[in-house]
């Protein structure tokens, strides 16, 4: 395949993956639309000014995309828009749902087929018709009287809307970093979160967490030598119609940091489009299948998912190193409150001698249950390691 073509789908298919809130670029703010009808702020609201000697009503903080936004001095009423993955960050802040009035659609398929809504049940009631895609019906977000709306700071569109109407907007970014950190955008959400909804006990722990597993996975890897670095792909979605590779992006991060070399990266963008035989001619070692498709390792291995994809040949399948990328709170692949988890995830199927004392069952334990207060069941820890095929199609 010639690298020109492959560049320009992948391009295309960037602004298709978008559509989780995973990421988002120009395109999405060009083609982000609002409900024109309403966006006249409801006057008959408290305003976000302040009243006149009262310094003390507002405070204003700088969010993501670089916007100085005046807050009230205590924030409430919180919706979140089409950055799907941040409703399970925000309860793992919270330590529940509380303060939310409404969700994106995707943030409520996910709470309802997922262990998320499991965990804070609220999630599955809350309002999600004021919002679709990077689109917001301004008149029915305007009912929930948020005082203030967390967007993707990417879709630019968005924030002028909010803007316009007189709702504070703080957007939260997955482009903070060139390397596509997970961990560290998590992390950013994190901190952004303390700024909005003041500091959390949990906080510091929740990012203390993320630097160890990142220390401790780097010092393990700090000797490999490149020969000792497994080739690997990770399908950041297939299916019949497609075969998509994760390129630059948060695939890129995964392996590399994992210990690997990403056969990807040559796409140059986000993701892009393959075909079998560029799967053939890469021959990863490690194949990762992101949770997005509804296909399972045991697919590859007897050669029952697409008709005339023969997988017999590549050898992470026939070295039976092809393996599911979990499912928690929300996918593992973009950045979410699961990241810190993934990182050890990868690391032990790329390397299981180097990370053979690593019990990556116990940490998912132990983890759910400090930062979720969830004493997790075997079937549902069952369940995030070895996603359904039923759970792809559910987002």
């Amino acid at each position: 395949m010639k690298r020109s073509m492959l560049s320009l789908v992948a391009a295309m298919l960037c602004v298709l993956f978008l559509f989780a809130g995973c990421a988002s670029g120009g395109e999405s703010s060009s083609q982000s639309s609002v409900d024109s009808t309403a966006v006249e702020p409801d006057s008959s609201e408290d305003s976000t000014e302040p009243e006149s000697g009262s310094d003390s009503a507002v405070r204003t903080i700088t969010d993501h995309a670089g916007n100085e936004v005046v807050l009230p001095e205590k924030v409430e009423k919180v919706a979140i828009g089409g950055l799907t993955p941040l409703t399970s960050v925000y309860c793992m802040f919270m330590g529940s749902s509380e303060g939310l009035v409404g969700i994106h659609p995707d943030s409520k398929n996910a709470a309802v087929n997922s262990i998320l809504g499991e965990a804070y049940p609220g999630l599955k009631e809350l309002p999600d018709g004021w919002a679709s895609g990077d689109d917001i019906n301004m008149e029915e977000l305007l009912k929930l009287k948020p005082d203030v709306v967390f967007y993707n700071a990417d879709v630019t569109a968005n924030y002028e809307a909010l803007a316009a109407a007189g709702i504070p907007a703080v957007g939260f970014s997955t482009t903070l970093y060139e390397d596509y950190n997970t961990i560290d955008t998590f992390q950013a959400w994190i901190e952004l979160l303390k700024d909005v909804m003041g500091d959390s006990d949990r906080a510091d722990g929740i990012i203390a967490y993320g630097e160890e597993v990142k220390s401790k996975v780097a010092e393990k890897l700090s000797s490999l030598s490149d020969e000792e670095k497994p080739q690997a792909l990770i399908l950041s979605n297939y299916n019949e119609s497609a075969i998509t590779a994760g390129g630059i992006s948060f695939a890129n991060y995964w392996i590399e940091s994992a210990g690997g070399e990403n056969l990807g990266y040559d796409i140059g963008a986000f993701v892009g489009q393959v075909n079998m035989e560029q799967v053939y001619e890469w021959n990863p070692e490690v194949l990762f299948l992101n949770s997005f498709s509804a296909y399972t390792p045991e697919d590859l291995y007897n050669n029952t998912a697409v008709d005339g994809h023969d997988w017999s040949g590549i050898k992470a399948v026939q070295n039976k190193r092809v393996y599911k990328i979990p499912l928690g709170m929300y996918y593992w692949f973009p950045p979410s409150s699961d990241s810190p988890l993934m990182l050890q995830w990868m690391a032990k199927q790329m390397h299981p001698d180097l990370f053979e004392d690593l019990d990556i069952e116990q940490e998912v334990r132990e983890y759910y249950t400090q930062f979720y207060g969830i004493e997790l069941t075997d079937e549902q820890l069952d369940l995030i390691l070895n996603p359904t095929p039923e759970s792809a199609a559910a987002f």
